[in-house]
């Protein structure tokens, strides 16, 4: 194979095919896996790539539906006929073929043979204007496979069909000869409609991606686009240029190892590729007419002239009565006999009357390269060949040289367009656009600083030339003869620097079955392709390598188990992880010592254990980087889930923090059911992984029982559990007397926060006023009312000092300890009412089946909203408590218990929100039966309080429930006052009162109900639901004068 291709330099790695960078990190040490070796294969490219020339032969032709077409194709495509040396612009040398042109291009001669690629384009293989042809909604295959047959009749034996698409009349066929069909690999074929709503197929474009010799990828766009001369055309068929590079897409492309390369699927990624087909640019700016007129003295032949006279004949037969003055024919200016220059010696582009100088006048005004000139289409380094031959656009069928005479009489142009562009000459442009964004950036800041006039004045006083003073400041004319030189010039060494080279580019106008010209041209390609002997051979030796390299340069990890002085190590293994002693909410930390001792840098990571979402999280890792060791990167490494990386000698710690806080992981432990024990992965990349196991023992917790459960717990606590044969609190032993009526852990919690509140409001209105800044936190907005149990008005805020607080408090309820003690002299009260508050709602969340059961509270909500069907009246607070108690009455410990927190709740809103004392008096026999009886409940509580601090006992709730611990209020001296106005309630105190009611009852709902209670699903019903929940507790607020004795009257 010979080609004139004149490269002087080759294309690299990263421009045909060497998308993929690999760093020499990754290739020192790498392992042996088909990436790695992959990569290292790569790597050593140079070796097994040897520089390779091929030929390509592109062709496009718009056959206008003409049937008949197809028996051209051999002529013009494979064998290079048609083609008129006086038509073409440039001449030939005496004793050359028609394939060689002089002037700008060298002769060229080439065999059907020494064609590597054949690509043939065409359009309008069926007529695009019939709706039936462009709603189809398929192909129809007929016509493809008449052009199939036709083209491989008239290739050389040996070519075959690589790739074919079809876009209603689009067609790109591509032929591979035989020396380079097993070097072609990743052929992917798409299709872009842009007509009809822009999607249909009628216009738009059919393109082939290929690679060769696995590095050099080439793509070829056939495109057909929008038709018209306005201006809303040219727009039109920009736009579908801009939509053709959008939208195409190829599939990916596979490597060697199996993974697809994204990078490579759209055009812009190639290295080389090929847009041909009708771009339908015509001129602008010049009547067609006019067009007509300058090339009719080169378009006379003996052929058109004796068609053009008898169709002249047969229209002076049907007309007589035209006048001479009429519209010129085009015959008739083609009868003008006016004989070109036949001296041989001229050169045509230095002839004034050459058909080459003809050409180079109008080029000016070809869309096309206006469009370009502007940069709103094909303007990112596209190229196109010297254009030398006459407009493809639009003869009469049959003709050769005579343009379009019916009626709509269209103007020629240069319709039929093949451009091309390289990886290098996209880099160059955007090179070339960035460059002068920045110049422009340059410009507007001295334009800003006033510096543009001060270059000005320079300019004026040190730059002035008196030889061209008084000369015209316009710009000098340059022709357009000069500038079509100076571009074949500019091309032509921008075509001895790249990879490719244009052989010839040419029209073949003596073809004659379609109003268009085909025009083909020939290109030389020079690229690196992979020998497959040598890539062969390298990959053994680097397999070879690769096998040494991972055996001696393995990473490897050394991990050290830190001790702490009061771990018990005995006979356990050394390698573990002793957390001791853990108990519910309690932080317990160690440590791990990491270090790299190989002499690879190893990248590790702790396999994530918790991919099972039922599965509890009650370990946290955090890696840092020793401070002894220094980081070749500066990386921070804080994370337990992602790869970190230590070189050899450096060390990590990685802090392992143990807290159980998952109730339900409370609740299996408490049983005895899980053990705290846990396995970390440390998996080492291509090293060896490590288990370290992880260990702790369980402090049992009175949080996560149920409320009989806890009424049976021993009286030393929850702690003394882990001692016992029995995983939880067992009432065997104990006789009904001996169990307590409810949870000791909740009456000191209730205990506790009601007799802090009373000190905290106190306290705060003796050490605080009453102005803004100094607002309680009970009355701050919004959430005033819902303290202390909002987290939001809690005067205590930082995380790690509640967290501290918390645990000793969960410590002392555990053991039975002092709930007031435990904090240090220094803290306020307001600060240990916070943390209480916070117990109390953990442990009542805390609890299995809730203080009001699934199964009462379903009884309770059918009751209520049978009550609501049947438009009964309300029941007033009194008569809702008993009603509420009524049902818990089942249960003593889960009724107690109900009191005791509705109890503190009352003493919390008296304390926040006190309501004025404005209820009747009662007759003096009312009022000294009331205070008989008040006596007698008096006396009936002293007597049932027990003996250690306010611990309930059985005798004690009886007496709290029905010793009047909710008394009610004779209401027969009432009955008058019921219909008219409480003045109180539209006091502001009242208001203030009613607020913290709701508020409380509503946070205390949600955790007095048991969770498992349904909710349900819809936003309407589910509101309703937590108004009943709300209901039944709010009534118990609902008191005045409710002191350390219970409540003394209500409204």
């Amino acid at each position: 194979m010979s080609a004139n291709s004149q490269q002087t330099s080759s294309p690299t790695a990263s421009e045909h095919g060497g998308h993929e960078s690999e760093s020499a990190e990754e290739l020192e040490h790498p392992g042996l896996d088909v990436l790695s070796l992959s990569r290292a294969v790569r790597k050593r490219r140079a070796e097994y790539t040897r520089k390779r020339n091929i030929r390509v032969k592109i062709g496009t032709w718009n056959v206008a539906s003409i049937s008949g077409t197809e028996k051209d194709i051999g002529k013009w495509f494979v064998q290079g006929e048609g083609v008129s040396e006086k038509l073409s612009g440039s001449k030939f040398a005496p004793g050359e073929g028609p394939d060689s042109i002089e002037g700008k291009t060298a002769p060229f001669h080439c065999s059907p043979e020494e064609v590597d690629l054949y690509v043939l384009g065409l359009q309008e293989i069926v007529d695009v204007s019939s709706p039936a042809e462009a709603l189809r909604p398929y192909a129809d295959p007929a016509p493809s496979k008449r052009w199939k047959e036709a083209v491989h009749k008239a290739l050389p034996k040996g070519y075959k069909l690589v790739s074919e698409i079809q876009l209603i009349g689009l067609l790109l066929l591509i032929y591979a000869s035989p020396a380079i069909d097993e070097s072609i690999s990743s052929v992917s074929s798409t299709s872009v409609g842009t007509g009809l709503m822009g999607y249909m197929g009628n216009k738009g474009a059919v393109a082939t991606r290929l690679v060769l010799g696995e590095t050099t990828r080439l793509v070829f766009v056939n495109s057909h686009l929008a038709a018209g001369s306005d201006k809303n055309s040219v727009e039109r068929r920009n736009w579908d240029s801009s939509q053709i590079v959008q939208r195409t897409r190829f599939e990916p492309i596979e490597s060697d190892i199996g993974a697809s390369d994204e990078s490579g699927d759209a055009i812009g990624d190639e290295d080389f590729i090929f847009w041909f087909g009708d771009l339908n640019y015509r001129l602008d700016d010049i009547p067609g007419e006019d067009v007509r007129q300058v090339l009719a003295r080169h378009t006379v032949n003996a052929y058109d002239k004796a068609r053009q006279a008898k169709q002249a004949a047969a229209h002076d037969q049907e007309s007589n009565t035209d006048s001479d003055e009429d519209k010129p024919h085009p015959s008739a200016l083609e009868e003008e006999d006016t004989n070109p220059v036949t001296d041989e010696e001229i050169d045509p582009h230095n002839d004034p009357a050459s058909l080459q100088t003809t050409i180079s006048s109008l080029l000016p005004h070809d869309q096309l390269r206006l469009q370009q000139r502007k940069g709103t289409a094909f303007h990112k380094g596209w190229r196109e060949g010297h254009i030398s031959f006459l407009p493809t656009y639009k003869y009469d069928v049959g003709s050769v040289a005579t343009f379009d005479s019916s009626e709509k009489y269209r103007g020629p142009s240069w319709c039929d367009r093949i451009l091309y562009r390289t990886r290098r000459d996209k880099l160059k442009h955007e090179q070339l656009d960035q460059e002068a964004a920045e110049a422009r950036k340059r410009d507007e800041e001295m334009k800003a600083r006033g510096l543009d006039k001060a270059v000005a004045d320079d300019n004026v006083l040190f730059e002035y030339d008196p030889d061209t003073d008084g000369a015209q400041s316009g710009e000098e004319y340059i022709s357009d003869e000069d500038q079509g030189e100076e571009y074949a010039a500019s091309i032509a060494s921008h075509e001895s620097q790249d990879a490719i080279h244009l052989d010839h580019y040419l029209s073949h106008q003596g073809i004659l079955s379609s109003d268009h010209k085909p025009i083909d041209a020939i290109f030389t390609l020079t690229f690196d392709a992979v020998n497959p002997q040598l890539k062969a051979k390298v990959h053994q030796e680097v397999a070879r390598e690769l096998d040494k390299a991972e055996n001696e340069a393995r990473p490897g990890l050394t991990v050290v188990v830190d001790r702490y002085g009061n771990e018990k190590h005995g006979d356990k293994d050394p390698n573990a992880v002793d957390l001791g002693d853990v108990a519910f909410h309690l932080p317990v930390h160690r440590s791990l010592t990491i270090a790299n001792t190989s002499g690879t840098s190893a990248t590790f990571s702790f396999a994530d254990r918790h991919s099972d979402t039922e599965k509890p999280k009650w370990l946290d890792l955090h890696v840092t980087r020793s401070a002894e060791s220094t980081s070749h990167d500066g990386e921070a490494i804080a994370s337990s889930t992602g790869n970190r990386t230590l070189h050899p000698g450096e060390v990590a710690n990685v802090d392992i923090t143990a807290r159980v806080h998952d109730i339900e992981h409370v609740r299996l432990l408490n049983m005895r059911k899980v053990k705290l024990e846990e396995i970390l992965v440390l998996h080492v990349d291509s090293g060896r992984d490590h288990f370290i196991s992880v260990f702790g023992n369980w402090l049992p917790t009175s949080f996560g029982f149920s409320v009989d459960e806890l009424t049976c717990m021993p009286e030393e606590g929850a702690r003394t559990l882990a001692k016992s044969d029995v995983p939880h609190p067992s009432c065997a032993d104990k006789s009904p007397e001996v169990r307590l009526s409810a949870p000791r852990e909740l009456f000191r919690l209730t205990e506790a926060v009601s007799e802090l509140t009373e000190r905290a409001v106190a306290e705060w209105s003796m050490t605080n006023g009453e102005s803004e800044e100094h607002k309680a936190p009970w009355t701050r907005e919004p959430s005033g009312a819902s303290w202390p149990f909002q987290p939001d008005t809690w005067t205590l805020q930082d995380p790690q000092d509640r967290a501290a607080q918390l645990v000793l408090v969960y410590e002392a309820l555990d053991t039975n300890g002092s709930l007031t003690s435990v904090f240090a002299p220094e803290v306020p009260s307001l600060h240990r009412l916070e943390i209480l508050s916070e117990t109390l709602l953990t442990f009542l969340n805390s609890l299995r089946d809730g203080i009001v059961t699934a199964s009462v509270w379903q009884d309770m909500e059918q009751q209520m909203i049978a009550r609501e069907k049947s438009r009964a009246p309300p029941l007033n607070w009194e008569e809702t408590q008993a009603w509420v108690l009524e049902n818990l009455a089942y249960s003593p410990a889960h009724s107690v218990s109900f009191t005791f927190v509705t109890f503190m709740l009352a003493r919390i809103a008296n304390e926040v929100a006190p309501m004025p004392s404005t209820a009747p008096r009662p007759s003096s026999s009312s009022s000294k039966h009331g205070k008989t009886q008040e006596s007698s409940n008096e006396s009936a509580d002293k007597q049932s309080e027990p003996a250690e601090l306010k611990s309930p006992t059985p005798a004690s709730a009886a007496a709290f429930i029905s010793g009047g611990t909710f008394r009610r209020k004779n209401r027969s001296t009432s009955t008058s006052t019921t219909t008219t106005t409480d003045p109180v309630a539209t006091k502001p105190s009242a208001v203030r009162r009613q607020a913290v009611e709701t508020a409380l009852s509503s946070i205390f709902a949600r955790v007095l109900i048991s969770a498992t209670a349904s909710i349900p699903s819809k936003e309407k019903e589910r509101r309703a639901s937590e108004e009943r929940r709300r209901a039944i507790i709010e009534p118990f607020l609902k008191m005045i004068g409710v002191d350390d004795r219970g409540p003394s009257g209500g409204r």
